[in-house]
């Protein structure tokens, strides 16, 4: 059996299917934004986590480098606990977590050259010529650390007209820091230790003394026919730390710049620098 609707009746049902369509898409509305403010409130969470998480990886990194400086002021080496810091990739409640820590001493400080002295300038151009840099760039360089140093970045140096390409060559092997900052040969690799010496195989066998021994001194310089060194040392006051952090969706990486400054008796550590990035 048909059945037939009127006019009225067939208005009556359409507003009344409307009405339920409105209030479908409402509801839906809603949840909608329940699950995006849900979604936020757990991104804020994590985030807030991670933060936490990468401070603490800061702040044991100040923590070992003061307990260092008290404990053995005379030397900063490889074998030494502010170098096992380095914690790879591991699990943690809610995430992940890395933590990288570097001597910055271990590089070649641009403010070196700032004095005008001619043995950081050699070393300096040295290190630009194994790595192929156009001797021009190197010269700029030069000439902005003498003009305008102590330098705190390198934005006047890439203002000078040096091409980004020849600071990322050179980045693993020089570093802007205090103007005292010398060369740490407990750190040093084997290609800068090369041009210090301009002896590749009196730096094999400093470096053979030092994972030896764990450590150089002056004494071990003597015996292998390297007695001085303009602008080493043995101590490092510079580090870098990168604290890397994943919880739930969110991702931070905090990278610190940490200094030490040395008194009578007494060590501060201070974070001179911090930039964080989110993924």
């Amino acid at each position: 059996m048909k059945i037939r609707l009127t006019r009225r009746e067939g208005m009556i049902l359409l507003n009344v299917l409307l009405v339920l369509a409105v209030a479908s898409v409402a509801v839906l509305i809603m949840v909608s934004t329940q699950d995006i403010e849900v979604q936020r409130s757990t991104r804020l969470r994590d985030a807030a986590q991670a933060n936490a998480y990468a401070r603490a990886g800061e702040l044991s990194a100040v923590t070992t480098l003061r307990r260092d400086a008290l404990v053995a002021a005379g030397t900063d080496n490889l074998s030494e606990p502010w170098a096992q810091l380095g914690q790879q990739d591991i699990s943690v409640p809610g995430g992940r977590f890395a933590l990288a820590i570097e001597d910055e001493q271990s590089r070649f400080n641009l403010n070196a050259m700032h004095s005008g002295e001619a043995a950081p300038i050699t070393l300096f151009q040295a290190i630009g010529a194994s790595l192929n840099i156009d001797p021009a760039s190197l010269i700029r360089i030069a000439s902005v650390v003498r003009v305008a140093g102590p330098l705190t970045d390198d934005s006047l140096i890439a203002a000078a007209g040096v091409p980004r390409a020849d600071l990322d060559k050179l980045a693993p092997y020089v570093v802007i820091l205090p103007e005292d900052a010398t060369v740490n040969l407990n750190t040093v690799g084997l290609p800068l230790l090369s041009l210090l010496t301009r002896d590749p195989e009196v730096a094999g066998k400093l470096l053979a003394v030092r994972a030896r021994n764990g450590f150089l001194n002056p004494a071990d310089l003597s015996n292998e026919g390297a007695p001085t060194l303009p602008g080493t040392g043995f101590t490092s006051n510079h580090y870098r730390v990168i604290t890397t952090v994943t919880v739930g969706d969110v991702t931070q990486a905090l990278d610190s710049r940490i200094a030490r400054i040395r008194r009578d008796r007494t060590v501060d550590v201070v974070v001179t620098g911090r930039r964080r990035t989110a993924g």
